[in-house]
């Protein structure tokens, strides 16, 4: 009984407490006429430090993305560190090879393992990155209908293996055996196709290659979080050889809240709601919605969201890095974005030209889809 006279005494001591701090609270605000709005921001400041992650370890970041590109003077024969007197051979200028026994710069990632040369997200185009001398690829993760997770970027298995089907609705044992050389260019030269791969054989793969691995989640739904977290778990070598990107900050955010150690990077895209609903409408048949209030609303959630990105987003999460389409990056952008501690990285970038302008006046690493204009060591 005792017991029961307790836990009452403590419940209406608390409440009392409650309604005591509250008629403090609102004294105050009513003697000093302070603002709504003040003590509005005053609450999202408070909760965005104690809801956010903090970024990992410089040393961690360096240890995954290697020298900062920005950091590094480029000449007609050599790369220089411009806070030091290391010294590199100009010909892997584009291919972020080391410049020293522990460090080394990734200038250049694989899109899809480079797509363009050889079938995306294969074997044949980890391979072609090992020996072009590029030391970092783009993986995408999807995940089948009995819960195999996989390397494809699509949504649907049509584009690359002229087939019909959706990857969440199909399972491992109707996925694994068809050729995703079907529709490339070069189909020809690859004998004997190519299939999809399993994550872990893609991990695999790219460790045994001594690759760095960005893991690209292209689904919202929060399971991608467990799977992630156990794929660290049994390779432990990604804490040092991967990054996590994607464009659901909630994803990024659950899996830095699970594990702090792990990096990771925002994708951002202008419109990115509005591109979400339209792929939703097509899915139904629809073309687009004519809902004057839903087309408004994804107006402001667009807004909002690249509002909130340098200001919030990016705070919260514990970003390293994010990932921007070449068309919204400037010099400005860059060091908006480096004033924050966090390096951009461009996409998609594939024409010479484009790779010159990236390298040496911006100073940013980039994704491309064809390493045949890089230089190879």
């Amino acid at each position: 009984m005792s017991g029961i006279l307790k836990t009452l005494f403590d419940s209406a001591s608390l409440w009392i407490y409650l309604q005591a701090f509250w008629y403090i609270l609102i004294s105050i605000l009513y003697y000093f006429s302070i603002p709504w709005i003040l003590w509005g921001t005053l609450i999202i400041v408070i909760l965005s430090w104690v809801l956010r992650n903090p970024p990992p370890d410089k040393k961690i970041i360096n240890k995954v993305l290697g020298v900062d590109p920005s950091n590094l003077k480029t000449t007609d024969d050599k790369l220089t560190l411009l806070s030091d007197n290391h010294h590199h051979n100009n010909n892997s200028i584009n291919n972020g090879d080391k410049l020293t026994n522990n460090e080394f710069c990734m200038r250049v990632i694989g899109h899809r393992g480079g797509g363009y040369d050889y079938p995306e997200n294969s074997l044949s185009a980890f391979n072609n990155c090992k020996a072009k001398g590029c030391n970092t690829v783009e993986i995408d993760l999807r995940r089948t209908k009995d819960n195999i997770p996989i390397i494809f970027h699509d949504e649907t298995i049509e584009r690359l293996t002229g087939k019909i089907g959706v990857i969440k609705d199909m399972t491992w044992d109707e996925l694994k055996d068809l050729d995703i050389s079907y529709n490339h260019p070069l189909r020809e030269t690859f004998k004997g196709g190519e299939r999809i791969l399993s994550f872990n054989e893609a991990i695999e793969q790219c460790l045994n290659n001594d690759l760095n691995i960005v893991i690209d989640v292209k689904d919202s739904n929060l399971d991608f979080v467990q799977i992630i977290l156990d794929a660290y778990k049994k390779y432990p070598k990604l804490y040092e050889k991967a990054w996590i990107t994607s464009c659901f900050p909630v994803t990024i955010y659950m899996i830095r809240r699970r594990d702090p150690k792990i990096v990771t990077c925002l994708a951002f895209e202008p419109k990115v709601f509005l591109g979400l609903a339209e792929e939703s409408s097509r899915e139904h048949g629809l073309i687009r919605t004519k809902s004057f209030v839903k087309n408004l609303l994804i107006f402001i959630l667009d807004i909002l969201h690249e509002w909130a990105l340098t200001r919030f987003t990016y705070f919260i999460l514990g970003i390293s890095c994010v990932l921007l389409h070449k068309d919204i990056i400037s010099p400005h952008i860059i060091e908006e974005w480096k004033s924050r501690g966090v390096r951009v990285i461009a996409w998609p970038i594939n024409l010479p030209s484009e790779k010159i302008h990236y390298t040496k006046t911006l100073k940013v690493t980039y994704l491309t889809d064809t390493l045949l204009t890089e230089k190879i060591t």
